[in-house]
């Protein structure tokens, strides 16, 4: 954070009555999963309507830093593991923290089943991270009386497993093999935990390539969204995080406006299934290390959102390279546009970040939900 940003910013404590609430978008970079949640509860508790569990996972020396900490990451690591089911084709080029430096660098992966047969030999161990981490988070939240709280699971759709392949082609035979373990693992969540847990469903890709596509294919994006949906048991409470790419604070996608994710959401709202409810749609209007603009302007196609009753618009903008007072500044120019009073968030994990700089942006959150 700048040092003008850092002298303007003092914590206040929060209090039940703030005027929003606040979304954690998933990973942390604290020391542990524990340790994230308690950070959470400390900073935000009262503000927050659901909880990730920070997303650090094991540390270990190939993995300093945890090797949950990049998204989708950890699942293709497990891919890559997996000698009787896949073949490593191309070397990753890794970086201090074990994850590949850049987008260009992932490891690529020749699958050794079919699409067909592929789901009877794949685990993804999202449910195991559930299991491990669903009690403490359950004993914190007893502990801070905090008893609507609910526990949030973040997964990808098997769209975002495609970056293990070199061809385009495999990528798409493989997306909905993907998306049959990840329901699985979802609906062993569901199982245990049913109603207690919202599912964030994040969509870097599919927003990708929302914005790659003509207009009137856009919808084809939402394809690998829907295809999962169908295969989650109905019941299950889903967030959208629309995400633009934060790997290494680096963004998949520029946008010069906004007006094709305004249109993504709205059809994947139009064609949202009966059986889950929407809890959530997050909008990112950071760019990775680029912070959001502070020009009104840009926000004004938020007037065309369209959401159902009762599902929460999370504006994800608080950055550290923002004052307070600028945060506070597109704050009110996205609720003028929206037309009604959002929710805060930053617009992706802060795994990526240090300890101090994620502490100053929830301090953020703090402050700003109580304006």
């Amino acid at each position: 954070m700048s040092s003008t940003a850092s002298s303007q910013l003092e914590y206040s404590p929060v209090t039940s009555s703030a005027k929003r609430a606040a979304l954690l978008i998933g990973s942390l970079p604290f020391a542990s999963d524990e340790e994230c949640m308690k950070r959470a509860f400390d900073l935000l508790g009262l503000v927050l309507f659901c909880l990730p569990d920070g997303e650090v996972g094991e540390k270990t020396p190939e993995f300093p830093k945890g090797n949950r900490i990049a998204w989708v990451v950890y699942a293709l690591e497990k891919l890559t593991q997996d000698k009787s089911s896949w073949r490593l084709t191309k070397e990753p080029i890794r970086g201090t923290d074990g994850m590949a430096v850049d987008y260009n660098s992932f490891q690529k992966l020749k699958p050794l089943h079919s699409p067909a047969q592929m789901p009877q030999h794949v685990r993804l161990g999202y449910d195991d991270f559930f299991r491990l981490n669903y009690p403490i988070f359950s004993q914190l939240r007893k502990q801070h009386n905090l008893p609507h709280l609910k526990f949030q699971v973040g997964v990808p759709t098997g769209f975002a497993m495609g970056f293990v392949f070199a061809s385009p082609i495999t990528w798409l035979r493989y997306t909905y093999a993907f998306n049959t373990v990840i329901a699985r693992e979802i609906n062993a969540i569901l199982l245990e935990a049913g109603h207690d847990v919202v599912i964030q469903m994040e969509v870097p890709p599919e927003l990708y390539a929302a914005y790659k596509l003509p207009t009137p294919l856009m919808s084809l994006a939402l394809l690998p969204i829907q295809d999962l949906l169908k295969k989650i048991n109905p019941g299950a409470q889903i967030g959208i995080h629309l995400c633009l790419g934060d790997f290494h604070n680096e963004a998949l996608v520029h946008p010069k406006t906004l007006h094709k994710m305004v249109a993504f959401s709205n059809q994947l709202v139009q064609k949202w299934p009966t059986q889950h409810t929407l809890t959530y749609v997050h909008y990112p209007f950071a760019e990775g290390q680029i912070p959001p603009s502070v020009d009104a302007n840009y926000y004004a196609p938020l007037k065309d959102i369209t959401l159902p009753q009762g599902t929460r618009f999370v504006a994800g903008f608080v950055h550290e390279k923002r004052t307070l007072a600028e945060n506070r500044q597109i704050l009110s120019a996205v609720e003028a546009a929206y037309g009604q009073t959002v929710d805060v968030a930053c617009s992706c994990g802060l795994g990526r970040r240090t300890p101090g700089i994620a502490i100053q942006l929830m301090t953020l959150l703090a402050q700003l939900t109580q304006d």
